[in-house]
């Protein structure tokens, strides 16, 4: 039995493992191998062009992948103007730390955290159909934490200083349900090599198991009688059994010729990956923190040439440049400068959205990416398993493990954990 997938970023190339395990001939096809987590060398400087740590990636697939993640402690550091919070990777150090930098209820803010986190991974995270609101609210709800389903705004007020509310919650996310403040609360790391180590070392995997990788782009899917039979790249037909896209669902109901209307939103931000001649120079405060990531008001800020060797010193943020320039200082050999409008192009990203969707109202829980599909879409034989869908965008992997085992059961009747 054939599977073809669109699309070789990290979701696609986790699903092809799984699915060529279960049995199905695998066939991956794009035009950018490892999509949004690569790297690119740059002056002879290993850059991770796009994403740039990794965070939310269950650790059962870091161990099966063998992914060498870089713990740096801290984790991240908070700059403000009155205040430096580093956040350690030690938990006792780090509630002390919070405490002391005038948080006094951030232990009870954290606590509920990880006690929701850890109600997500045990009943809502590897699943082959996405829960509803109500059915998390509800499980929340007997678990003590409701509040974590509250607007994230109140949630936020009710534990932390208003100057922090910014670095736990993205722009445009403050009235969706705090259940977002921790879907991005993880411990972040740097990957060795940079974020594209990581699908080599996925596909790395794969490969040896049989799955093979067709350098090209996908043209369109072919829909004969409502039953996705194939795709065409270039003047080649590609006949398969099923069919599974990661790419964005606007990317793959466009190939598919089926009108669906997605809202992506504007997507205005900017990253910069600068290469420097020398380590540059910064504020005393913050030295001893350098090797973490850097939240201020200007940006996030990643110097992971202090914890891997990249050929040089790179700095890559996301933020105002001038802001970050000037705490920043150095020399600068080159300024790479990605924004939604490149990546659309590069990465097959309709307007630029890095996550597929917006990470919000209504394109949450199983109204991700649309109430009814699930990881399948109306055509047959054509299922979806990018950032996308449940539950959503950041390197994870777990939309692409959910679609493979769906299609496993379905078309194979197992099933696996």
């Amino acid at each position: 039995m054939r599977a073809i997938i669109i699309g070789a970023g990290h979701n696609g190339l986790v699903a092809s493992y799984y699915l060529r395990k279960a049995g199905f001939d695998v066939l991956i096809f794009d035009n950018k191998f490892g999509g949004m987590t690569d790297t690119t060398s740059i002056k002879g400087v290993k850059v991770s062009r796009a994403s740039y740590v990794l965070g939310l990636m269950p650790r059962k697939f870091i161990d099966e992948f063998e992914i060498p993640i870089i713990e740096q402690d801290p984790i991240q550091t908070i700059w403000l103007e009155d205040r430096i919070i580093p956040f350690w990777r030690d938990k006792e150090k780090r509630m002390k730390e919070l405490v002391n930098a005038g948080e006094d209820k951030f232990p009870e803010f954290e606590e509920k955290i990880f006690k929701f986190k850890k109600l997500l991974e045990e009943k809502f995270t590897f699943v082959t159909a996405p829960p509803s609101e109500k059915e998390v609210i509800e499980e929340a709800k007997n678990a003590g934490i409701e509040d974590v389903m509250r607007p994230s705004k109140e949630f936020l007020s009710k534990y932390l200083s208003r100057d922090l509310h910014d670095f736990f919650i993205y722009p445009g996310m403050e009235d969706s349900p705090a259940y977002l403040v921790a879907y991005f609360y993880d411990d972040w790391s740097f990957v060795k090599g940079g974020m594209g180590t990581v699908a080599e070392k996925i596909f790395e995997k794969a490969n040896k198991l049989g799955v093979n990788f067709v350098s090209e782009k996908v043209n369109k899917i072919l829909v004969e009688h409502d039953k996705a039979v194939g795709v065409k790249v270039g003047d080649k037909v590609y006949k398969a059994d099923v069919i599974l896209s990661t790419a964005s669902p606007t990317e793959t109901m466009k190939l598919a010729e089926y009108d669906h209307k997605f809202t992506l939103g504007k997507n205005k931000w900017i990253k910069y990956n600068v290469i420097f001649k020398e380590f540059p120079k910064v504020d005393e405060r913050i030295k001893n923190f350098i090797n973490s990531i850097i939240d201020f008001e200007g940006g996030e800020v990643v110097i992971p040439s202090t914890v891997d060797d990249r050929g040089g010193i790179v700095m890559e943020f996301m933020g105002n440049y001038e802001e970050v320039i000037e705490k920043f200082k150095g020399e600068i050999v080159y300024v790479d400068k990605l924004n939604a409008r490149i990546a659309e192009e590069i990465y097959n990203l309709p307007a630029g959205n890095l996550n597929h969707l917006p990470m919000r109202e209504p394109y949450l829980f199983d109204g991700r990416p649309e109430k009814g599909w699930g990881y399948k879409t109306p055509i047959k034989d054509l299922y979806l398993g990018g950032a996308g869908t449940y539950p959503g965008g950041q390197v994870s992997g777990i939309p692409g493990y959910n679609s493979a085992r769906l299609i496993i059961k379905e078309k194979l009747g197992k099933d696996f954990a």
